[in-house]
């Protein structure tokens, strides 16, 4: 007989785990791949743990039916039928592989039995054939429904994107019934049915190119086009049913399995950041630009802003209107600006991106909170900081950091963790020539320079993941450090820092600045002020016209000082005028400059 296999690749870098978590939530067990020369990597951890917790909340749900509707409750006991996973080692034909010793490393680290452990090549073709045994043989097949009866159709949607010439193309697996083309299908949202049908234009299967079969059956998972126009109308979670049995499914209160990896995988964005045009006119494209990038990309938070210059979304007179966006990751705001580049050739300003912070106000004799305001409040924007003078206590989000490095590199790691504010620190060794380093560190050190520095420190070798901690948030002695330019604030410059560090990491900017925004006709002040009081200064000289000089000769003869003192004077008052009312142009590097504020 023949095995129809359901696969689906994930994402290995940490700024993704939404994505991750969401393809490991669509399949019964995964293949988790070890490089049999570089040994663990901080990434497969991660996806380990989501797998683990993944078939923990399936065997929770599934013991709740047991309770419920009175299931065979084999299937339910053992964390293994939740989710299986199969080790493999990979790369075991190049020179400088590891196997036995990256087996046993595995072994410690996982608890898996290393004889179980695959061992494959797929450039030399060696294990192929035995990898695909053990999957058919180890990971079971998809439960059915225990309300199945074979007519109501249940499909779950795993992911959706937008096609500019068929709309919305959900991928889905059919949990129960059947699907096929013509059909008119409605959409289940939290148990709730929703008013608008939609009719299945085209079904097929993916494998990897679009194979079309005008049905799909229980067990298979494939993709549908059905005519819809926002992806964000079936996100992956959502139950597809045919429109004339939505009010059995609804009503009867059948069998909708739950998302098990929401616990990993919610819309929350972890960064927050405002995008401008490079011109001010550029706008209406950008946000037509941004709209249609959100349609393929799920995890972006868009907020539109009126861009009035009294609040940084719009940018002030800097940079005038923006959006505020929020992102999973630094890498994500990376994509999203080349792809803004690439796809609509817009060039866009993305401000240093802010991590929420937790601000709980307390008594004060000289500025009472008026009440109808909460005395705790979550900012996004460090327009919101509270001023100087006020008296508050700051938590910050604070995240599980795993490092895997080279036993060679321990003592630059550790330094590194502990410059960052690091603590809970651990060190466990995984092989005689790799350690795993744990310590819990604040998110905003975590997402600035953590990677390139940690990559310097490691000469490449280093990997690391990050993970929810508890408690995820820790109180911090935290100061705002305001730039201004020519005695201006820059909202968009603000940055937060721990209060020690605040007149290092200021000096590092300013000089920073200096280095990347253009001169100009007048003198450019930069300053950066905490807590009131100016911490750091630079300045950026002005281009300098000889007044004296008029084309090529001298436009004041010999002694006459006075007529000299006088141009010299005058040119002096041009400046100043020029200081009080020019505008300096910012660019994307000076944004950057406060991103990495290392020296």
């Amino acid at each position: 007989g023949w095995i129809l296999l359901n696969m689906v690749d994930t994402p290995g870098h940490a700024d993704f785990g939404m994505e991750v978590s969401k393809s490991l939530d669509s399949v019964e067990g995964a293949v988790l791949l070890f490089d049999a020369a570089q040994g663990v990597q901080a990434q497969t951890l991660s996806v380990y743990d989501k797998a683990r917790t993944i078939g923990r909340q399936r065997n929770e749900w599934k013991r709740g039916l047991v309770e419920k509707v009175g299931t065979n409750p084999d299937k339910a006991d053992g964390e293994e039928m939740g989710f299986r996973v199969l080790p493999v080692l990979t790369k075991i034909d190049i020179p400088s592989a590891r196997p036995l010793e990256v087996a046993l490393a595995v072994s410690d680290l996982f608890g898996f039995d290393p004889d179980s452990i695959l061992k494959t090549s797929a450039r030399a073709r060696i294990g192929i054939k035995e990898v695909l045994d053990v999957i058919c043989d180890k990971v079971p097949p998809p439960d059915s429904l225990a309300d199945d009866d074979g007519t109501i159709l249940r499909a779950k949607v795993i992911d959706s994107w937008f096609e500019p010439r068929r709309g919305v193309v959900c991928l889905v697996r059919v949990l129960s019934g059947a699907m096929e083309e013509g059909d008119r299908i409605s959409i289940i949202d939290g148990g709730q049915a929703r008013k608008d049908s939609y009719s299945v234009q085209e079904i097929g299967l993916v494998l990897p190119h679009r194979m079309r079969t005008k049905a799909l059956s229980r067990g298979q998972m494939g993709y549908v086009i059905a005519g819809l126009r926002d992806p964000r109308e079936a996100r992956p979670g959502t139950i597809l049913t045919l429109q004339k049995t939505v009010n059995t499914v609804v009503g009867n209160e059948m069998i909708l399995p739950p998302s098990m990896g929401k616990t990993v995988m919610g819309q929350q964005s972890v960064l927050y950041a405002s995008v401008h045009p490079m011109e001010g006119e550029g706008f209406d494209e950008l946000q037509a630009a941004v709209e249609k990038l959100s349609l393929n990309d799920t995890g972006l938070e868009i907020h539109r802003t009126a861009g009035s210059s009294n609040n940084s979304n719009g940018g002030g007179p800097f940079l005038g209107p923006g959006l505020k966006v929020g992102f999973q990751g630094l890498l994500h705001v990376e994509v999203f600006r080349q792809r803004l580049l690439d796809e609509f050739d817009l060039e866009a300003i993305v401000t240093p991106p802010k991590v929420p912070y937790t601000i709980e106000y307390l008594p004060s004799k000289s500025y009472k909170r008026p009440s109808d305001l909460p005395m705790i409040e979550v900012i996004e924007d460090l327009i919101q900081w509270p001023p100087a003078g006020h008296r508050f206590k700051v938590m910050e989000p604070v995240v599980e950091v795993r490092i895997l490095a080279p036993v060679d590199y321990a003592g630059n790691i550790l330094e590194l963790i502990k410059r960052k504010r690091g603590f809970k620190m651990e060190t466990k060794p995984v092989d005689e020539h790799t350690w795993l380093f744990t310590a819990a560190m604040p998110w905003a050190d975590v997402v600035t320079d953590f990677h390139d520095e940690l990559k310097t420190t490691s000469a490449g070798y280093a990997s690391f993941d990050v993970s929810a901690a508890d408690p995820p948030l820790v109180e911090a002695n935290l100061t705002k450090v305001d730039i201004m330019l020519n005695g201006e604030v820059v909202d968009p410059l603000a940055f937060v820092c721990h209060h020690d560090v605040a007149q290092s990491q200021a000096r590092v900017v300013c000089q920073k600045l200096q280095g990347v925004l253009p001169r100009q006709q007048f003198v450019t002040v930069i300053q950066a002020k905490a807590d009131g009081k100016i911490v750091a200064s630079e300045r950026i000289r002005a281009y300098r016209k000889d007044v004296l000089t008029t084309g090529g000769s001298k436009a004041v003869g010999g002694g006459d000082i006075t007529r000299k003192k006088k141009l010299l004077e005058k040119q002096k008052k041009g400046k100043k005028r020029q200081q009080s009312t020019g505008r300096v142009t910012l660019s994307q590097a000076a944004f950057n400059s406060v991103i990495s504020r290392s020296s």
